[in-house]
């Protein structure tokens, strides 16, 4: 994306879920993950990535605003935006078509081009 202003957060999150009521939706679905790890059910990776982007966007949207101090914030979002890369690395056929995984020796900003791309491109 060499266009800056597709990255835009107010562009690319204009749609999203309020930051509480996402919060509420994110922390559902990572306990329903958790009880199917336990049960010894396998996640589907589908619904996985879309909590893992969702996740990653909600921490970007956070560190954005500059909520819960700067660095406290762009840690948990770079930890956010691993997971999602992590992921998609193990499944690339769920990666948008035209997006590239960022390799294991990416940048913050790299990272966070990559979510905000990714959930540019979902549908929701």
């Amino acid at each position: 994306m060499s266009d800056l202003s597709a990255l835009d957060p107010a562009r690319i999150y204009r749609y999203a879920p309020d930051l509480l009521t996402e919060a509420h939706e994110l922390l559902t679905l990572s306990s329903r993950f958790l009880a199917q790890t336990l049960a010894g059910e396998q996640n589907d990776p589908e619904e996985l990535r879309a909590y893992l982007l969702r996740r990653a966007a909600q921490a970007d949207r956070v560190a954005a605003g500059g909520l819960f101090g700067a660095a406290t914030s762009r840690a948990q979002a770079e930890e956010s935006f691993w997971l999602l890369a992590g992921h998609d690395r193990a499944h690339p056929w769920l990666v948008p078509a035209g997006l590239t995984v960022p390799g294991v020796q990416a940048t913050h900003e790299e990272l966070r081009a990559y979510v905000r791309a990714s959930y540019d491109a979902a549908v929701w």
